[in-house]
């Protein structure tokens, strides 16, 4: 059976650190791995290996990484940080300008 050449994303288990990673590669060749910190960016990667190979993204793949974008987007809207309020300072008087010339320095003797 022929598979279509196709590109495909999925969540990946990252053992240096507990954020999300991203794997995209193609069907064909899946020893060429592309890795992602968001699925924002493995989004934008399978659309430009989209362009630039001229084959199509898988369905549910697609759905998959528009479901962690629309859940990542919701809980940075949900909880917004609140920014600490600071005082206006007071407003310092100005000091009066001095007018004149400086006196010069005695000449040496």
């Amino acid at each position: 059976m022929n598979t279509p050449n196709i590109i495909l994303a999925a969540k990946a288990n990252s053992g240096k650190s507990t954020n999300n990673v991203w794997v995209v590669y193609t069907s064909a060749d899946t020893a060429n791995k592309m890795y992602c910190t968001s699925a924002y960016k493995a989004m934008r990667l399978a659309f430009l290996l989209k362009k630039r190979l001229g084959i199509g993204i898988s369905e549910n793949c697609l759905a998959r990484l528009s479901q962690e974008i629309a859940r990542t987007k919701g809980a940075a809207t949900a909880a917004p940080v609140q920014q600490e309020v600071k005082p206006e300072p007071q407003p310092t008087p100005e000091k009066p300008k001095k007018r004149g010339r400086k006196p010069k320095a005695e000449a040496a003797a």
